[in-house]
């Protein structure tokens, strides 16, 4: 669950969708599971796929404080992907949670 691996990160995120009039993401991002991480290599990206299958149709960018946050929704209004850029203590707990270092 993304609230095991990125507690911090989920309330940020549930405040700022709120903030944003999209309230309905809320319980969506509660309920998320974290399928994989993205491996693009971009030193600046912890962005990870929340669902299997990643067909972006429309996304919500989020008003973070620090770095890029962007919620992707597939066509059925679901959240498939979260891009997190420019965030190198999200970076360090996924790299450590899931031991994704490269070498």
């Amino acid at each position: 669950m993304l609230n095991d691996v990125l507690p911090d990160l989920l309330e940020e995120m549930a405040y700022l969708v709120k903030q944003q009039g999209a309230d309905p993401l809320e319980a969506k991002l509660r309920a998320l599971r974290i399928e994989s991480v993205c491996d693009c290599g971009d030193e600046n990206c912890a962005s990870f796929a929340t669902a299997a299958e990643v067909k972006v149709a429309s996304y919500v960018e989020l008003q973070a404080i620090e770095g890029q946050v962007i919620i992707d929704l597939n066509a059925t209004g679901e959240i498939c992907f979260i891009e997190v850029l420019g965030r190198p203590d999200i970076k360090y707990l996924l790299e450590e949670y899931y031991d994704t270092t490269s070498g």
